[in-house]
Formats: C-alpha cells, sequence, structure tokens
C-alpha cells in the first residue's frame, strides 16, 4: 500500500469517524429520536473522504477496503447507541427492531459508498468540449439534408 492509497484510507476512517461521533452525541442527547439516515451518511463520509484525499475515484480493492472502515465504525456507533438505549424513538416500521434497521441503512451505505467510491469524475473543460462538438456536429448534419 503507497502513501496515497494509506492517507485516502485513513481519512476515510476519520470522515466516518467524525459524522459517527456527531450522530451517536445527537443519539445520547435524544434518545427518543432515531436518527434514520445517520448511519448512512457515516458509511457513505469514508469513501467520499477518501476521493477527497486522493482526488480521484479509488481503485476495487481500496474502494472496498475503505467502505469496510466505514461500516467498521459505523456499525460499532449503531451497537453502543443500541446497547445505551439512545435508539427508542420510532422506526419505520413496527415490525422491525431498531438495531435491524440500522443494520439495513448501513447495508444500503455500504452499497452505494462503493459506488461512490469507483464512479469516474466528471472533468469540467472536457464535457464542454463534447457539448461544443455535438453541437458543432448537429449543426453540418443540420446542414447537409
Amino acid at each position: 500500500m503507497n502513501d496515497t492509497t494509506a492517507r485516502g484510507v485513513l481519512m476515510g476512517a476519520l470522515g466516518s469517524l467524525a459524522v459517527a461521533v456527531l450522530w451517536t452525541i445527537l443519539a445520547a442527547l435524544n434518545p427518543a429520536t432515531n436518527y434514520h439516515l445517520s448511519p448512512l451518511v457515516a458509511v457513505l463520509a469514508a469513501p467520499m473522504a477518501a476521493r477527497v484525499a486522493t482526488s480521484g475515484r479509488l481503485r476495487w480493492l481500496i474502494a472496498i477496503a475503505t467502505v469496510g472502515v466505514g461500516v467498521i465504525v459505523t456499525v460499532a456507533a449503531a451497537l453502543i447507541i443500541h446497547a445505551a438505549g439512545w435508539a427508542r424513538g420510532p422506526s419505520f416500521s413496527s415490525n422491525v427492531p431498531p438495531l435491524a434497521e440500522l443494520i439495513a441503512v448501513i447495508v444500503v451505505g455500504a452499497l452505494a459508498g462503493v459506488a461512490v467510491a469507483v464512479a469516474p469524475l466528471r472533468e469540467k473543460g472536457k464535457s464542454h468540449e463534447s457539448a461544443e462538438s455535438e453541437e458543432t456536429s448537429s449543426r453540418s448534419s443540420s446542414t447537409d439534408h
């Protein structure tokens, strides 16, 4: 693992940790409120922070490692919140316990996180040039007819 990769994974872990700590504090202060999307944001913070740190898309193995770190941090926060009884608010369904709901949202976050990590960057200059070339080609084809 090179320095850039290690820095990306570390920044991902720190991003996820920051969101998880904030979520845990909010849950402790308001145990009757469930923050349904907080686990999703906590997991997504890892690949987003890693992409910012590395200035680009992540290779598959690094993306999976980064999202894995985000999942581990978020699951730890979810277990702390659940064990402390800070997830007493209403859930999406009365048949689903709060911990199962948290785990389901974490799984969705992990899948979305991998997509965020490996998605190609859109370059501003390139998209502008391609739009100009499409416009030019459509003008030339309309004059041919």
